[in-house]
């Protein structure tokens, strides 16, 4: 036994050292693009990309705000400054301006133009290199479903390419991978529209008008602009798997292509951290709980958005309230409140606040992962929609009873305090919330172990997931995808047909008018004949 267990510490070490030799010989050199600007998070990915640092693969990030010091990460930082709520969501006054849904779809797309556009410059006007060596995979944000840096670097066109995306399933991102089209129009929203669920004749009437809108936009606007912006070298990367941030508690129930695969709360934290011993003070000081605020854009409400949150935390004494002023502009309260505390929120801590049991409402303007990190901890939400998938967003949470919605176009000094009244009061929100939490977090597999499970299957298997697309159907008209053009010849027979029997029923009328035409003349022409034989 003594001799065995003289062994064992060297057997350990031999076993260490192996599985460390495995793991060198088998670790992958990845290219990561993030070029998303600041406000669209594109730290939302550093937890996958962290995670594949850990398991021994070199990792290059070319993005924005991507500098975090990890080890087996080499950090690029690139600078985009594009803010399309600054560009089109602010009026001349500085106030929120409203767009019906076909505007908010063309937004969309200038934004992909404008993302592109400001990366691309910022890059390659400064001797951008791409670092040496040969890279086994890619993997880059397409949330707008495009990367124009890959358009410069033709020397990795020949590398597996792997996307992920923030936002919902789009048409977009179904031709990148040449998936088949699983979006039914007659029963998905448009994701960029404010439509409801349980669709009528005419909202799949203008459903249907969103998604041929975009295709018409696709063709007569990005397509040309990206040609011109890129010149004809611009490609579409050879995608083969898409990661997609969402979750069927939260976002559409449908069909995904088999190369398209759901990883909705990918950014989220299995444990929370704890927090700073000032704010971990002010949230025991409330027994009732805490309300937690994160609203960036609350000063273009009109100038009334600073108002109605004071006029909330007058309201609500009992309660605390922690607001994260990080990116609030000129914030100026009109008295010092006992129960408000101002903190900066960086990092995680959002994700670290929401997962104290004593918060009881969580104020958003309704993005993705803020949505996501509420349901995952089960807080019901308060939001404030203020651009396009947001205003889907709370489309879907108010008709899942998962929170209230404040509408920007009827925004008073009384819109949180109500919606918080409505919030606390009814107990249907908050159990609601608990059954997304746990259907949420019912999985057979973590989200960040499917990601990296699949990004390590391209690495070793390139061409694992090609047979997956179907290039003949993504390539297909919309009339075609959507069999239009099978009805045309039964809507043919049925046009003459009516149109035949509608002509009989007229002929025969005809007829008839016309024989009572001639009686009526023989009646009047009869007591003239009388007269003259007389």
């Amino acid at each position: 036994m003594k001799s065995i267990a003289a062994l064992l510490p060297p057997l350990l070490l031999l076993l260490l050292l192996t599985c460390s030799n495995w793991q060198q010989s088998n670790a992958a050199r990845i290219l990561c693009i993030v070029g998303t600007p600041a406000h669209n998070n594109p730290g939302w990915v550093l937890p996958f990309f962290q995670a594949l640092a850990e398991r021994g693969h070199q990792l290059t990030v070319i993005g924005s705000q991507m500098d975090a010091d990890i080890p087996g990460i080499t950090s690029v930082p690139v600078s985009n400054e594009y803010d399309v709520v600054r560009k089109h969501y602010v009026d001349a006054m500085g106030h929120y301006q409203n767009y019906w849904d076909i505007k908010h779809l063309l937004i969309w797309y200038e934004a992909l133009l404008g993302t592109c556009r400001f990366t691309v410059e910022t890059l390659f006007f400064k001797d951008f290199n791409i670092p040496e060596g040969n890279f086994d995979l890619i993997i880059y944000d397409a949330t707008y479903s495009i990367e124009c840096l890959l358009s410069r670097l033709p020397q990795l066109r020949s590398v597996p390419v792997m996307a992920l995306s923030s936002g919902k399933l789009t048409t977009d991102l179904l031709q990148l991978v040449e998936a088949e089209n699983t979006i039914s129009a007659a029963t998905i929203p448009h994701f960029a529209s404010r439509l409801p669920l349980k669709m009528k004749y005419w909202h799949r009437l203008q459903n249907h008008a969103m998604y041929l809108a975009e295709q018409f936009i696709q063709w007569s606007v990005v397509q040309p602009v990206l040609n011109g912006m890129l010149g004809n070298g611009y490609f579409t990367p050879d995608v083969q798997v898409v990661l997609l941030n969402t979750h069927p508690s939260l976002d559409y129930v449908q069909n995904m292509p088999p190369n398209v695969i759901e990883v909705g709360g990918l950014h989220i934290l299995s444990e929370s951290e704890p927090l700073p011993f000032s704010t971990q003070d002010f949230i025991d000081r409330f027994s009732e709980g805490i309300i937690y605020i994160n609203l960036p854009h609350i000063e273009l409400m009109y100038g009334l958005g600073i108002q109605a949150i004071e006029t909330m935390i007058r309201e609500y004494g009992q309660f605390g309230f922690l607001w994260n002023v990080n990116n609030v502009k000129e914030l100026q309260l009109s008295e010092n409140f006992y129960n408000l505390r101002a903190i900066n929120v960086v990092e995680n801590m959002q994700q670290n606040i929401l997962a104290h049991s004593n918060v009881k409402a969580f104020l958003s303007h309704g993005d993705s992962f803020s949505v996501q990190e509420a349901v995952y901890n089960a807080v019901p939400i308060i939001v404030l929609p203020v651009l396009m998938d947001q205003i889907n967003n709370a489309q879907r949470l108010e008709e899942r009873h998962l929170g209230v919605r404040v509408s920007p176009g009827d925004f008073a000094l009384n819109s949180f305090s109500a919606a918080l009244k409505q919030l606390i009061r009814d107990d249907s929100y908050l159990e609601s919330m608990q059954q997304a939490q746990l259907n949420y977090r019912t999985r057979q597999l973590k989200p960040l172990d499917v990601a990296v499970w699949y990004a390590e299957q391209l690495v070793s298997q390139p061409n694992l997931f090609k047979h997956l697309s179907v290039s003949k159907s993504s390539g297909m008209f919309y009339h075609i995808r959507k069999s239009m053009e099978v009805l045309i010849l039964p809507l043919l027979f049925m046009l003459l047909f009516f149109g035949n029997f509608i002509f009989l029923i007229w002929q025969s009328i005809n007829k008839k008018k016309k024989v009572r035409r001639i009686k009526e003349k023989k009646v009047k022409a009869k007591p003239q004949e009388d007269i003259k034989e007389d």
